[in-house]
């Protein structure tokens, strides 16, 4: 009987529990010199509580690492859903240095404010950063994100969370100009059209 009731736990334990995840998701996968690699950061799988709701959460920082030869640091914007009632919120980007940047928001929301834009989400938002693209480099580059913590409307830490880093390709080192024609073929093709109508007439 012990070894079923242990069992049991163990199953329950484990079925209960999961790792939230954060990820990167960019606009395109593949750059040129010029373009703008904008970066979305995704929390999902949010883990439950010990009652077996999802949690609200209420905070968030993490570092972004970047190869500083192709891209550059622009601009940061963060999402909505933990600024439930908004300007209770703290947003801060800090660029530690030339390749890094810490990335922190918390919500001084309540409870029941966080729930109604969170509730039922499988997914949202944290924060959005703008990297211009510098250079081609080895043309292969990540965004590597460390230091992950999570906490809920309780203040109490999420106590596993995994991270994905994402890579992305420059495949130019020289933007590729579009040929456009020449506004002097285009007068002289009026032109020929104007001359052609009048003779018709």
């Amino acid at each position: 009987m012990k070894k079923i009731i242990i069992l049991l736990t163990t199953l329950f334990v484990s079925l209960s529990s999961q790792a939230t995840l954060i990820t990167v998701e960019l606009n395109q996968n593949t750059y040129q010199v010029g373009d703008v690699l904008t970066a979305n950061f995704i929390i999902s799988e949010i883990e439950d509580d010990a009652s077996a709701l999802q949690r609200m959460l209420s905070g968030f920082g993490f570092d972004v690492s970047w190869n500083n030869m192709m891209i550059e640091y622009s601009a940061v914007r963060f999402g909505d859903k933990l600024d439930a009632a908004p300007g209770f919120s703290v947003q801060s980007p800090i660029n530690l240095m030339a390749n890094s940047l810490t990335l922190s928001e918390t919500s001084y929301s309540w409870s029941d404010e966080l729930f109604a834009v969170q509730n039922g989400l499988s997914r949202f938002l944290l924060a959005s950063v703008d990297f211009n693209v510098v250079g081609a480099g080895n043309g292969l580059g990540s965004l590597d994100l460390s230091n992950v913590v999570l906490w809920d409307d309780f203040n109490i830490d999420f106590s596993d969370i995994n991270s994905r880093n994402k890579e992305y390709s420059v495949t130019s080192s020289t933007p590729i100009d579009v040929p456009e024609p020449s506004s002097m073929v285009l007068m002289l093709m009026g032109f020929i059209f104007l001359v052609r109508k009048k003779i018709m007439s």
